[in-house]
């Protein structure tokens, strides 16, 4: 349990943090060229101790300025290095903050010996508005998956399934290249256990999206960013094998010319296995009057697969064009046998059986895209267009058996489900340069959603007497969805002096949305507009430290299995449908933000954030007198967060590294509906430590994540 006193000191300790790292002494200057006068870039600087001991390492940037940072308050030595000049060294006092002025490079003479240069490129970036996890630096992740890259990436949590969760919300929008990814939209978790992290270059976290972006995805947007072809033909067969898990990802690409072409495969087959015991008791006037007992088992293999094509075709410096193909299959079986028991207060046993459910679900399908990229003589100006097209089957049938203690049949069902999803997006952005300070972003954008779902039951109440399965016409029906949305927006961005950057924009979307049951000729309709601002202000205070401030407006549309109103009897005590009467849920929300990129590998992000949201889709289960509870998602709450998210990683030493998440929320939640008024604190905390093996071989991965509740 969480006490208000431990929130107190841990936020008091996290928020101290980045002011003990404004303390420490700054040793900055300017690298010149001793007989040329111009700055010499990318020159490596190194604060070494008496002992030669390093206390701190950068370099140059274009401009041949540098800046070092140190808590060491004693005698120190400056060394400057790069190739073609002499070394340079000064030994100065760390009393206090020191600015060396220019510093003249010598020109070294004699032919160059060979050299080893050793430097650690940056794994994590801040920039205006997102946070970025530079994944193809970090040589721990090959040999994993997409999942394992997000599990090290700073703000996000990822559990062991693969369930991602942004400052303790799931409701996130992950996009692939900045693309829309009918594979991760169906099932975010099994799609990114599917995606190879070799193939992953960064990971973009933006936390309050611009209005460039979708409105979709409350909690924020995670871009994906994978690899191009290098140059040459070049690939790589992994293979990995376990008792639980079998891997293997063949890949090639091609870049020659103009054009680059990479072709990246995934077949896996994993093995998940479940036990657990359920006890719910149901109260009546504050008195226990029902008690249901469930022992569930799972132990199931789901072999799967996807390819990824990407074909890039470059006719001049200033033209691109684009062809990508991403397609995936398998099959994710969600078999079990349960344990059933319902109970009286007086501990006698009304109801027993045993079940054994055959759930064979399967999916197909994949994305297809086409763009466009032209790029003017105007430095910034350039059109980007996207057209794709994303078609998708998914069958979800399951058959149920139910079995007395004599191993009699009472109960079969059979549960036919198939849906068939086409999605077609177009979408224009438009950059304009106005000055060489201020440029103007806009875009339009269409979405076409039609959603075809036939679902069939049959049931035999008993086995025994009766001729058998027969259609159940209450639960059986054909459902048609489409969902369109129109979109446009328009954005400026400028930036100041002394390293102030402010961007403010306005994001249409006008949605329609419909339905209709063929059989029993039902019908919905309904439309809505949502304006959407945002903007953000940040100060680059020195080269490794900002700070940002930003306010967003956030839009969460329901999911066809949201709306699918098939109910899923797959254990008859706790039944799943969805609900065809959803409404979008809207967000505000706002954040403080201050970060401290070291060129040592110390990072640390703090954030204090607010969001209101109100409309909540939130899964509510009602309970009826025989003890069976139906699960649906109702729009009933609204809800207010106010939060401090501490993200950091560090490099121990030049084999151990440590990054984790720190969440405190304070939670306010009040649904009308349900006469719920509820307030209260919540934090989780999630550690990843890297062990680097010798001679790089192979690393090792250690995850632990802890919640605690009150």
């Amino acid at each position: 349990m969480l006490t208000r006193n431990w929130c107190r000191y841990v936020l008091l300790i996290f928020l101290c943090l980045p002011f003990f790292a404004i303390g420490q002494n700054t040793i900055k200057g300017k690298v010149i060229d001793s007989s040329s006068s111009k700055p010499v870039p990318y020159a490596t600087v190194t604060l070494l101790d008496i002992k030669q001991n390093i206390l701190a390492t950068g370099f140059t940037n274009d401009e041949g300025l540098f800046t070092l940072q140190t808590n060491k308050t004693d005698s120190a030595i400056v060394e400057i290095t790069s190739v073609g000049y002499r070394v340079y060294e000064l030994v100065i006092s760390l009393n206090t903050s020191i600015d060396l002025d220019n510093i003249l490079l010598a020109a070294a003479t004699g032919s160059l010996r060979e050299v080893t240069v050793i430097a650690r490129k940056k794994i994590i970036e801040l920039r205006p508005g997102m946070l970025v996890y530079n994944a193809e630096n970090d040589i721990s992740n090959k040999g994993g998956t997409a999942a394992d890259v997000l599990r090290k990436t700073p703000i996000l949590n990822v559990d062991a399934q693969g369930n991602v969760t942004m400052r303790g919300s799931g409701n996130l929008k992950i996009l692939i290249n900045g693309k829309y990814s009918g594979q991760i939209a169906r099932s975010p978790a099994d799609a990114l256990n599917m995606m190879p992290a070799e193939n992953i270059k960064s990971v973009e976290v933006i936390t309050t999206p611009s209005a460039k972006y979708d409105a979709e995805g409350a909690a924020g947007v995670i871009n994906i960013i994978t690899k191009k072809g290098y140059k040459n033909i070049n690939g790589a067969l992994e293979l990995s094998l376990s008792n639980m898990e079998q891997m293997f990802n063949p890949r090639i690409s091609i870049a020659t010319g103009k054009w680059n072409i990479s072709l990246h495969g995934h077949l896996h087959r994993l093995r998940s296995k479940e036990d657990n015991y359920t006890e719910r008791i149901q109260l009546e006037n504050g008195l226990p009057a029902l008690q249901l007992n469930q022992q569930l088992q799972k132990d199931n293999a789901a072999p799967h697969g996807s390819g990824d094509l990407a074909i890039v075709f470059t006719p001049d410096s200033l033209t691109e064009l684009s062809f990508g193909m991403n397609a995936w299959f398998g099959k994710w079986p969600q078999s079990s046998r349960i344990h059933t028991a319902v109970r009286q207060p007086n501990g006698d046993i009304t109801e027993q059986y045993d079940q054994s459910l055959d759930a064979k679900n399967s999916f197909l399908g994949s994305d297809i895209n086409i763009g466009y990229n032209r790029k003017f003589k105007t430095p910034g100006q350039e059109i980007t267009v996207l057209a794709q097209f994303s078609p998708a089957d998914t069958k979800e049938p399951y058959d149920l058996v139910q079995t007395d203690a004599n191993k009699l049949s009472i109960y079969e069902e059979q549960n036919s489900n198939e849906t068939n999803n086409r999605e077609w997006t177009v979408q224009i952005d438009y950059i304009h340069p106005l000055s060489a300070r201020y440029s103007l972003e806009s875009g339009v954008k269409m979405i076409l959603r039609n959603v075809h779902t036939s679902y069939t039951v049959l049931a035999d109440d008993d086995p025994q007497q009766s001729g058998g399965l027969q259609p159940v016409p209450a639960r059986s029906d054909l459902f048609d969805y489409n969902q369109d949305v129109w979109a446009g927006y328009t954005m400026l961005k400028a930036n100041f002096r002394n390293n102030w950057y402010a961007e403010a924009g306005l994001r249409f979307e006008q949605t329609s949305i419909s339905g209709i049951f063929k059989q029993s000729g039902a019908a919905f309709n309904n439309q809505f507009s949502n304006f959407i601002p945002t903007a953000t202000l940040s100060k680059k205070i020195t080269e490794d430290q900002s700070v940002s401030l930003s306010y967003t407006q956030r839009l969460t549309r329901p999911y066809i299995w949201d709306l699918n109103p098939n109910a899923n009897a797959g254990d008859p005590k706790n039944i799943v449908t969805g609900n065809p009467d959803l409404q979008p849920e809207i967000a505000h929300q706002a954040e403080l933000t201050y970060g401290i990129n070291k060129s040592d590998g110390f990072f640390l992000n703090t954030a204090l954030f607010w969001k209101r949201t109100n409309d909540a889709i939130i899964d509510l289960t009602t309970t009826d007198a025989e003890g069976i509870s139906i699960t649906s998602k109702q729009n009933l709450a609204g809800n207010t967060v106010y939060g401090l998210n501490l993200s950091s990683s560090m490099v121990l030493s030049s084999r151990w590294s440590l990054n984790g998440n720190i969440n405190v929320n304070y939670l306010d939640y009040n649904s009308k509906a349900l006469q719920i008024l509820r307030t209260g604190w919540a934090a989780d905390v999630d550690v990843n430590i890297t062990l680097k093996l010798p001679r790089d071989r192979k690393s090792t991965r250690l995850n632990s994540s802890h919640p605690y509740r009150s």
